[in-house]
């Protein structure tokens, strides 16, 4: 339950629980370019997604390889329409199935918890390979903000249980949610009302080598211009470190978050919009693609 106001009983949460859930009533009801589908969970509730897939039908008998992404927004905001564009690209250049996960928020359901869904969406999609017409030897999972620190985490997950994905891609991602920066101060207790916030797979940085090394092959992109910056090199030398193969790519000009609102879905308001963002968000999108090609084993187009 969230932290209550010992004198009044009250929420201190309460209006922006309200604000976030008008917000997300009108995402849910927004057109999108891709198919919405309901993940399956056995004795839980669903997972809502957006699936993409190719304009141009694969070959007879080819599966696709599979990205499974996640949205940032401080684990409370956003929404994966945001990401439409985003999703549609990365659907159409390598080919690929892109499942845009719309988790559940953190003021819903403490941060854990949507851990887990992504973690049961990945293993619902390799289970059911043929049906959806894709490779299960061919999954990677990204995401950008929030959204890479969820994936991340199911990586790791994934990874204890012995189910190896074929990469992780991680856009300014957080690792540490032990951080003591102001906004974690300010939400930690709506993130993790019943704490939590250390344990290993929820803290990747500070988790034990031995579980560690296990995770997937990474890809960093880092911003100069972001608080996260050190907290992401940090990650990817532990990474280094114990021998996961890691690929960073720094854009010492770009503002967090420069990959997600330099595209027409976003918000138009955003201040992070500008020519010399949005020029370095194309540069970064074409490497991520040529990344993601080589580590799926793709044939450049």
């Amino acid at each position: 339950m969230p932290e209550k106001n010992q004198q009044t009983g009250s929420d201190p949460f309460a209006e922006l629980r309200q604000s976030l859930a008008r917000q997300r009533a009108v995402w849910a009801a927004g057109e999108t370019m891709g198919e919405r589908f309901m993940v399956p969970r056995s004795g839980k509730a669903g997972v809502k997604t957006i699936l993409h897939r190719p304009n141009a039908a694969p070959e007879p008998g080819a599966r696709l390889p599979v990205i499974f992404n996640m949205h940032g927004g401080a684990w409370m905001g956003g929404d994966a329409i945001l990401m439409e564009s985003f999703c549609r690209l990365l659907a159409d250049e390598l080919p690929a199935l892109v499942v845009n996960v719309n988790y559940s928020k953190a003021d819903e359901a403490s941060i854990p918890y949507a851990i887990d869904e992504i973690v049961d969406v990945i293993r619902y999609f390799a289970a059911h390979a043929e049906a959806h017409g894709i490779d299960p030897e061919k999954m990677a999972v990204g995401g950008h903000s929030a959204g890479a620190h969820l994936a991340c985490c199911a990586d790791f997950v994934l990874a204890q249980q012995g189910f190896r994905l074929r990469a992780q891609m991680l856009v300014y991602p957080v690792a540490d949610m032990t951080s003591d920066n102001e906004g974690f101060r300010r939400y930690r207790t709506l993130w993790f009302p019943e704490g939590g916030w250390d344990l290993p797979h929820v803290s990747p940085l500070h988790a034990p080598a031995a579980m560690l090394e296990r995770v997937s092959p990474a890809i960093f992109v880092i911003c100069g211009r972001d608080e996260l910056r050190s907290e992401g090199l940090a990650y990817a030398r532990r990474l280094l470190d114990l021998g996961v193969e890691v690929k960073v790519r720094e854009y010492r000009d770009a503002e967090h978050g420069f990959l997600e609102v330099n595209r027409p879905d976003y918000p138009q308001d955003d201040p992070r919009i500008s020519a010399e963002q949005a020029a370095l968000a194309r540069d970064c999108e074409r490497h991520l693609i040529r990344e993601l090609r080589a580590t799926l084993d793709l044939r450049p187009r």
